[in-house]
């Protein structure tokens, strides 16, 4: 979740910026799109559709459709409504007061004299697509959004986040399971389908250690297990928990937990050796 603390930390990308008139005579069903949507009224009112919703709209507001919301425009006869569009990848809204973070639109008053300009600058450079327009087109999309967030009737947050951590689940749950086999880089990268220098920073920003340092820890806490529940060989588990011989075994043991193996096992039942970050 985004406020004005951690805004800096948001990943976003301008994916269209499109400036239109909407008009009775133009036919409307429900559309929805993978992405946030912010529409932004040059003139005009009209209607905003939900599923189990609507929303009166007019000049000056801003609205922000959260990704696959289905909706659609419903205007009076003879009326129209001047409107720009503009998709943003890489974000999802949420109202601070709800818990569970689900959320529909949220439509603004927008009294910042600037971001009708700001917004013709977006569509500009859009279109023009001269060299880093993506990267101006991003800028003053943050500034609207900065301004919005000084409101705190909602917050922001990453939709990447919701797909990271659900890869980064299937990658800890895999090594939990598997943790006794050997173990590659490319076979976690395969288990998901994603670059391998992208799993090792989104693993590392989520879980705070690389996918390789995390199975590592995974088995010396099944080790440690182990050690206070058997009377099994100590070589034998290091190779019951994946490592190829008893001397790496020890050495990263040691690293971990502080002792050896052996003085370990001789502590008894003690609780696991942090730190447990699974």
């Amino acid at each position: 979740m985004y406020t004005m603390s951690n805004f800096k930390n948001l990943s976003l990308k301008i994916v269209s910026a499109v400036k239109s008139t909407v008009t009775t005579n133009l036919t409307t069903s429900f559309q929805k799109q993978p992405h946030v949507k912010m529409v932004y009224i040059h003139n005009g009112e009209a209607t905003l559709t939900f599923k189990d919703a609507s929303r009166t709209v007019k000049k000056n507001q801003i609205i922000l459709i959260n990704p696959n919301v289905e909706h659609y425009w419903d205007l009076e006869n003879n009326t129209s409504v001047d409107i720009t569009e503009v998709g943003i990848h890489g974000l999802e809204f949420s109202a601070v007061s709800e818990s569970d973070g689900e959320f529909t639109y949220y439509v603004h008053d927008e009294k910042e004299a600037d971001t009708n300009q700001f917004i013709t600058f977006i569509t500009k450079e859009m279109d023009a697509k001269k060299s880093g327009y993506e990267e101006v087109a991003k800028r003053y999309i943050e500034i609207i959004l900065i301004h919005l967030l000084r409101d705190e009737e909602f917050s922001i947050r990453n939709s990447l986040n919701k797909k990271n951590h659900k890869e980064i689940q299937t990658v800890k749950n895999f090594m939990k399971v598997n943790y006794h086999k050997n173990i590659t880089l490319d076979d976690l990268v395969e288990l998901i389908h994603i670059n391998k220098f992208y799993l090792i920073r989104i693993f590392k920003q989520e879980v705070g250690m690389s996918p390789i340092d995390y199975l590592i820890h995974v088995r010396i806490d099944e080790a440690q297990k182990m050690l206070r529940n058997t009377n099994i060989a100590i070589a034998d588990i290091a190779h019951l928990v994946g490592f190829q011989s008893p001397s790496h075994f020890s050495k990263t043991f040691r690293e971990l937990s502080n002792m050896t193996p052996s003085q370990y096992r001789r502590q008894g039942n003690m609780p696991p050796t942090p730190p447990q970050t699974y």
